[in-house]
């Protein structure tokens, strides 16, 4: 399969024409992890997007040494590091792969040279990461609620 094909079936290509998606070959690489493999660890910088199109990442939030906390499950289709690759900020995670995974890639400096090339194009990319930040901060926002309400029962339960 292309990557044009693998980055349409992703979320960032769902706001893509195919079209669209056979530019951002032009600067997208491959990156591929064997179980166990660490992608970026909580507090590094790369400014890449990554793009899961095959196998699944443990996202885990470190707490001290070696102990971390599973967060999350990422398979294929996922974006992953879309606020360091917009901000330039460190990771807030360790992301470690479960399986053999292979990510697609897309440097910070090589989109920004398609801003005025393709401004279109951008804005669409830049849409989709918007969509998936706003799906998650809504995941994690259910995740606080319940998580409240539990907390909330077990107090009224016990006075």
């Amino acid at each position: 399969m292309s990557n044009a094909a693998l980055i349409a079936e992703t979320v960032l290509g769902q706001d893509l024409t195919i079209e669209e998606c056979e530019l951002l070959t032009h600067i997208t690489g491959q990156h591929s992890l064997s179980k166990g493999d660490v992608l970026f660890n909580e507090g590094s910088t790369d400014e890449i997007l990554y793009i899961v199109v095959s196998g699944k990442l443990e996202v885990l939030q470190v707490i001290s040494g070696d102990n971390a906390l599973s967060i999350a499950t990422l398979k294929r289709g996922a974006l992953i590091g879309e606020l360091s690759f917009i901000d330039g900020l460190a990771h807030s995670m360790r992301l470690i792969s479960k399986t053999d995974v292979e990510v697609l890639t897309i440097k910070k400096s090589d989109f920004e040279a398609l801003v005025e090339q393709q401004p279109l194009l951008t804005f669409h990319v830049m849409r989709a990461i918007l969509r998936y930040s706003h799906k998650l901060q809504q995941q994690m926002n259910n995740k606080y609620l319940e998580m409240h309400r539990l907390v909330q029962n077990q107090y009224t339960a016990t006075y």
